[in-house]
């Protein structure tokens, strides 16, 4: 597209959703936040509950998206960060453990790696393939409670609780393939649900503990957050797709309309309805206008948002820590704005439910992304955000963490010498 100034600064992100498919590009600043200087958008029709049915139709949703995003940034987009989702998605728990390798007893990145691929070496069947190794815990020497990564510390042996998130390997292969096809390289695959945390969720929430249901177009993902570190994620295969088919069956209408009514007269709580008014609906194939009141459109979507949530909270209980949520449940995606949505959730879960926003990110078209429909969109940009500034932070601490630690070791030598 022309502009070459700066690249190195943009991070762009690719959301691959059931109904919709959405590219951000966004520039880091000087102080970390983040510049919007762009937004791709287009109907998604290759996918069925988040996994790739029509690789042609994908790929077409995908550079449609994309030529969009590059329209509006004024940047060729070279490479992405994708998400990935889906009831296929699973979370593992595993343990590691490793000696110290270096003479002086010192953690280093090296540790790490091995320590992860000691957690790494599971039975999983020949369709699922590694996506994640998120870490929970470190233990050193029997000192336990370490939540970030010990570079830099001492000790003789290493272990770990570490949570693996696995996925169909077919599936992880066939967005792989659609994201490359479409002319762009990626980044990196990253866990949609983890992805939307980093998005709606403060480090306050993720320590003393919160559940996260986002919810979008074909499914539905639970991220179950404790001591800063995800505990428990699913996903289900009820979401706002769903919801519209419902209508559209129930009614005798088409989707179109079905997705029209929802958004405009739908309630997901018929208790919060305050005008009970007649609404028309346009007939399918030239038929007579319908004639309905809200709170029957309302009964049809209860029934299944219901049945979300009652799924949800089976996977949050699935954590085992569902009695230890301080912060409650937050709700995001694009479903999570149905009116009625949360009041309907904190009854159903029986805890406080808040609203989950992507905001005070940075500047730009950030107004264009504050809603819960970009919460994907925005926190695989701050994922790989991270990424790279723990990636460029080792690099920095690497020499200087060496050179510390020879100085303290020939002083203490010295110390003794003097004895």
């Amino acid at each position: 597209m022309g502009r070459k100034k700066d690249y190195d600064n943009i991070i762009v992100s690719l959301d691959v959703g059931t109904t919709k498919i959405c590219t951000i590009v966004t520039q880091v600043r000087a102080d970390g936040r983040l510049n919007i200087l762009g937004v791709g958008k287009s109907a998604s029709t290759g996918l069925s509950r988040g996994m790739v049915v029509n690789p042609g139709k994908t790929i077409e949703s995908i550079r449609v998206s994309l030529k969009e995003a590059e329209e509006r940034s004024g940047f060729d987009i070279k490479s992405v960060t994708v998400g990935i989702a889906g009831p296929h998605i699973r979370c593992i728990q595993s343990e590691g453990i490793v000696a110290i390798a270096h003479p002086d007893r010192i953690i280093t990145e090296d540790d790490i790696e091995r320590l992860y691929e000691s957690a790494k070496s599971l039975k999983l069947s020949k369709d699922e393939k590694i996506i994640d190794v998120i870490p929970q815990e470190f233990i050193i020497d029997s000192k336990d409670g370490i939540f970030d990564l010990p570079i830099g510390m001492f000790g003789l042996r290493m272990e770990a609780k570490i949570n693996i998130l696995t996925g169909l390997v077919s599936q992880i292969d066939d967005l792989s393939n659609c994201v490359q096809t479409a002319g762009v390289d990626i980044d990196d695959i990253v866990l949609e649900p983890l992805a939307s945390s980093y998005a709606v969720l403060n480090d306050s929430e993720k320590k003393v503990g919160v559940a996260m249901i986002d919810i979008g177009g074909g499914t539905t993902d639970i991220a179950v957050f404790k001591k800063g570190v995800i505990k428990h994620t699913a996903g289900i295969g009820i979401a706002g797709s769903q919801v519209t088919n419902d209508i559209s069956e129930t009614l005798g209408i088409d989707e179109k309309e079905a997705e029209r009514i929802k958004k405009e007269f739908g309630y997901a709580m018929v208790s919060e309805i305050i005008n009970d008014d007649i609404v028309t609906i346009q007939g399918i194939k030239g038929r007579k206008p319908l004639k309905i009141e809200k709170s029957i459109i309302s009964r049809i979507i209860q029934a299944r948002m219901e049945e979300l949530f009652v799924l949800a909270a089976q996977e949050i209980k699935r954590s085992g820590i569902e009695s230890y949520l301080p912060a409650g449940v937050v709700i995001t995606g694009g479903g999570s704005l149905l009116k009625g949505t949360r009041e309907l959730a904190q009854q159903v879960l029986g805890a406080e439910v808040n609203l989950g926003v992507p905001t005070d990110i940075g500047g730009g078209l950030i107004k264009e992304v504050e809603s819960p429909i970009y919460s994907t969109g925005i926190g695989l940009i701050l994922h790989r955000l991270k990424y790279l500034s723990q990636k460029k932070n080792l690099k920095k601490g690497r020499g200087k963490s060496s050179r510390g630690v020879k100085n303290i070791l020939e002083r203490i030598k010295q110390w003794f010498d003097e004895l």
